[in-house]
């Protein structure tokens, strides 16, 4: 079998699934796109790797994989131009913010003032089109938190909720917080249609090619009104995959940024890096992430500042009042100003005097930006900028994955399976717990034998050792899991102890035994198996060394795989 009929095997085996994968990919990049459109980005993909088959050149030093890569994320642009050209809208579950959705009379507006025990200017009214921004804020919602929100338009009590979705308060709050998030909240705010791929790039061309400089890097100062409408317009992109997450700050630490901004003080400069892609400039946030984020959040009216802050009472100039709402003018006609402080404390943006709220718009950041940079140059000024702040062993690990595999573990770890399923705490999908947990359930199940203590160690052995396979693989695994755990067997799978059960099921997949007969040996492992002795010693015992050392990790999986195999040939 040729190289091009093994990649179109590839492609269409497991129902597309890779063919699939590869349209996700670049969709990621636009957002917006409801379940029912996929099928349209398929069939151009089907049309445009049809011609790519007559088309391609085995002499052109490309393999058929890396042409048909390309095919595709050409068609799935072609089709979203088409898209913009026709101004066609999806059928979503409503028009606008303002609009009411389903037979309750709210607006997604109201739901999130509500029920989100956000405060109730949280979304302002906000006039003009909204196409395609609830579709994206809905798209972007795990199963679970999609049904609170159905359910919560339909004006259900949240003990209703909490007992048909099977939810533990704690639960139910980590959903909520998962709603809450900036990277979910921003998409309502996008100045544009996410659907426009110009709102991601910044073109520098002179007749069709890139203007190359000498320059490095280059200082600049931007004003907070000026960074949110880039925020807005997606025109500074805050998603590099080797990025930590946003909410990673304490109510302390966002309302002494506020306080720092409002007093003019000097906050430590933002770092900006431009990448080529395409003959196109896209500029990705390097460090400042956790500054525009907060900044972005209070001006939307996100969060109150905090009573637990170091200065609160802010001193400005006002002017003078007759009362009646005019000025007092001075003998030359000048306005006459006062000195006057404000307690910022348990205050929203929209709360603070005119005064205090046009000094925020005003404050300017100080940026600076490296010029034409590899991935390989952002990786290692990510890594850089953010060795002397308190980045987890998790999000420094993950920045020597590199790029492409950082993607695929972010895209594993967003499925439902780790946000609806597992037992994992809310904290650990801002710190990169969840990441960690994808990478050591790869290594555990495809690369036990050179399993490695260190996370940094493991993203460097995935890095060079890894192919796309592996990925793939694990995230079927995963699927099955998401369609075969119970909410019992489902908790066994904690931070700790998850990519041992990844690892036992990859052993177990080869059996090609049901996937109830893996969920069925966990049940009697919680209950019996777990201090079986399998030769000298049982897992309990096994188990009291917390340690990742390799020694005692295979020991564990031995221990685990012995109990399976005893298990399935009862």
């Amino acid at each position: 079998m040729g190289d091009v009929e093994k990649v179109m095997e590839e492609l269409y085996a497991d129902n597309a699934r890779k063919l699939h994968w590869l349209c996700h990919k670049k969709l990621r990049e636009f957002g917006g796109i409801s379940q029912k459109d996929y099928d349209d980005f398929y069939s151009r993909a089907n049309y445009e790797i049809a011609l790519a088959r007559k088309s391609f050149n085995p002499d052109s030093g490309k393999s058929f994989m890396e042409y048909v890569s390309g095919v595709v994320k050409y068609a799935v642009m072609k089709e979203m131009d088409s898209r913009n050209k026709d101004k066609r809208r999806a059928n979503i579950l409503a028009d606008s913010m303002e609009a009411p959705i389903g037979d309750s009379g709210m607006t997604l507006s109201d739901f999130l003032v509500s029920d989100f025990n956000m405060e109730e200017t949280l979304l302002e009214t906000v006039k003009g089109d909204y196409d395609g921004r609830v579709e994206a804020y809905l798209g972007s919602l795990s199963k679970v938190q999609r049904q609170i929100v159905e359910m919560r338009l339909e004006e259900k009590p949240v003990t209703e909720i909490r007992e048909k979705l099977n939810l533990t308060a704690r639960e139910y709050e980590g959903q909520m917080q998962g709603l809450k998030a900036f990277s979910k909240i921003s998409l309502l705010y996008s100045g544009n249609n996410h659907r426009h791929t110009n709102n991601n790039v910044r073109m520098r061309s002179n007749m069709g090619r890139v203007t190359q400089t000498m320059e490095k890097s280059k200082p600049d100062r931007l004003s907070i009104a000026s960074i949110i409408k880039k925020m807005d317009r997606h025109t500074i992109r805050f998603d590099h995959p080797l990025q930590r997450e946003s909410e990673q700050w304490s109510p302390s630490m966002k309302g002494n940024l506020i306080a720092d901004i409002l007093q003019g003080n000097p906050i430590p400069a933002l770092v900006f890096a431009e990448q080529i892609v395409n003959d196109a400039a896209v500029i990705w946030d390097l460090d400042g992430k956790q500054r525009c984020t907060n900044a972005y959040s209070f001006s939307k009216d996100g969060f109150r500042i905090t009573k637990n802050i170091r200065r609160y009472m802010i001193a400005y100039q006002a002017p003078v009042s007759d009362g009646m709402g005019r000025p007092v003018l001075d003998e030359n006609r000048f306005p006459l100003y006062e000195k006057k402080e404000f307690d910022i404390r348990g205050k929203k943006f929209s709360e603070l005097p005119e005064e205090l709220r046009d000094r925020f718009w005003d404050y300017n950041f100080e940026i600076v930006q490296y010029l034409n940079c590899s991935g390989e140059d952002i990786a290692y000024h990510i890594a850089r900028y953010n060795e002397g702040k308190p980045m987890t062993v998790s999000q420094r690990g993950i920045t020597r994955l590199g790029e492409e595999y950082a993607e695929m573990v972010k895209s594993i770890s967003g499925m439902s399976f780790f946000k609806d399923m597992g037992g994992y705490k809310v904290s650990e999908f801002k710190n990169g717990t969840i990441n960690r947990v994808v990478v050591e359930g790869i290594m555990a199940s495809f690369f036990l034998d050179n399993w490695k203590k260190k996370q940094e160690d493991m993203c460097d052995y995935i890095r060079c050792n890894a192919a796309f396979s592996h990925f793939d693989d694990f995230g079927k695994m995963i699927g099955r899991l998401e369609k075969a755990v119970t909410k019992e067997t489902a908790a066994m799978f904690d931070a700790k102890d998850s990519f041992l059960w990844f690892g036992l099921f990859a052993r177990f997949v080869r059996t090609n035994a049901e996937d109830k007969k893996f969920i069925a040996f966990m049940e009697e492992f919680t209950k019996t198996l777990h201090k079986k002795k399998v030769g000298e010693a049982s897992f309990d015992s096994l188990n009291a060394k917390a340690t990742k050392d390799k020694s005692v990790v295979t020991a564990k999986m031995a221990c685990l795989e012995k109990l399976l195999y005893a298990f399935l040939k009862k």
